[in-house]
């Protein structure tokens, strides 16, 4: 039976050292996250040997009963100090933390003061570990450990969704009926410490999990805030960019209408009025563009004061789009104070005439239009942008 729970103990130890290797490699975790899990790991190790030599050395010879003794202080210290290891890995910042380094200090000098009186253990004539008269108190530090640890993973687990919690209970499940049935059965049933290493293991699993969860929601709202244009609120060029290569490839929705936006007059605004309202100038138009397309259709800012409609006209109309547009330029023209109205230059371009064209090619159609306008309206002796 002996040969058998070695080989238990070897598998055990094995499984850890090979989880601190996967540790080791992995690259998203920062220098102290994978000191906490070799730290985890160390200990389990330790805390297994020092058991494993104590029940080997019962009734050797009488000159090895020091080295029983320190082996079984060991043992008792480290034992329940794995359960703060576990915590200390998954979140150094959990609550129970500090109750948990509290109930090691005390099991510590306990076991410590025991080593003389042999109040918790002692080892006999014959070199055979016993239970003192104050064991109980071991046990009941033990249980209150493990009960901190089930206390520090439910407040770990709140930040999991629902499935991400049971798996988080069921390995917490496993590694807690492992120790029930090894302090239960007794003789050479060590489950305790196969238990430990497997729960290591496939908390690893699920940590990593969460890891890339974090990841990809991380990277989610990046990605957000990429194309999101701040000053507007409007697609961003980022998200433009990201349509032009979505459409890289014609046809195009015949349906689609390119329209490039510019507003006139801006350089003046700052000019003599300052960029802060030129900021204003700018959302402002932003807002009267995203009225008008209603949900027909996306605005991106491409510029200071440039702006890509991409249109779909399958159940809306041009007409329909500047109607509203004209209504929340004259809008703002009766509310503003300094700036008395917003004015743009517009080109556009259908895709039903240039079905050949990539987003792109269209674009650039639309931009030439959007110069043509421009063009007409600084021709305008009113509107000369020098002044």
């Amino acid at each position: 039976m002996f040969t058998y729970y070695s080989i238990i103990l070897f598998i055990s130890i094995m499984t850890l050292l090979i989880l601190s290797l996967l540790v080791h490699e992995n690259a998203r975790h920062t220098s102290k996250q994978k000191r906490a899990f070799y730290k985890t790991h160390f200990v389990i190790i330790i805390a297994a040997i020092m058991e494993w030599l104590g029940l080997l050395m019962n009734k050797a010879p009488s000159w090895t009963k020091y080295i029983h003794c320190l082996v079984k202080t060991i043992d008792y210290i480290l034992t329940p100090a794995i359960a703060y290891f576990f915590i200390n890995q998954v979140d150094s910042k959990l609550s129970v933390k500090k109750y948990m380094g509290i109930l090691e200090i005390i099991d510590i000098l306990i076991i410590l003061l025991s080593v003389p009186f042999g109040w918790v253990f002692y080892i006999d004539q014959n070199n055979v570990y016993r239970h003192g008269p104050f064991y109980i108190v071991y046990p009941i530090i033990y249980v209150l450990m493990m009960i901190l640890l089930i206390i520090g993973l439910l407040q770990y687990g709140r930040r999991f969704a629902s499935s991400n919690k049971k798996s988080l209970f069921a390995i917490m499940l496993l590694t807690l009926v492992g120790i029930v049935f090894q302090e239960t059965a007794g003789g050479f049933m060590r489950t305790g410490y196969l238990a430990l290493a497997m729960g290591s293991t496939l908390l690893f699993i699920h940590f990593e999990e969460f890891c890339q969860q974090e990841m990809d929601e991380d990277g989610k709202a990046k990605t957000i805030l990429l194309e999101k244009d701040a000053l507007t609120d409007l697609y961003s060029r980022y998200a433009y960019n990201e349509q032009l290569k979505k459409h890289s490839n014609p046809p195009l929705s015949s349906t689609l209408c390119v329209l490039l936006i510019d507003i006139n007059g801006l350089k003046m605004v700052n000019d003599t009025k300052g960029h802060e309202k030129g900021d204003e100038l700018i959302c402002e138009t932003a807002h009267a563009i995203r009225k008008a397309i209603q949900s027909y259709g996306h605005v991106y800012r491409t510029g200071g004061d440039e702006f890509v409609v991409l249109l779909d006209l399958s159940s809306y109309t041009i007409k329909e789009f500047y109607d509203i547009l004209k209504r929340e330029f004259y809008a703002y023209k009766i509310k503003a104070i300094e700036l008395s109205e917003i004015n743009v230059a517009i080109g556009k371009a259908y895709a039903k005439d240039y079905p050949d064209f990539t987003l792109e090619q269209l674009v650039e159609v639309a931009d030439r239009d959007m110069y043509k306008d421009k063009a007409n309206y600084y021709r305008n002796k009113r509107h000369d942008r020098r002044k």
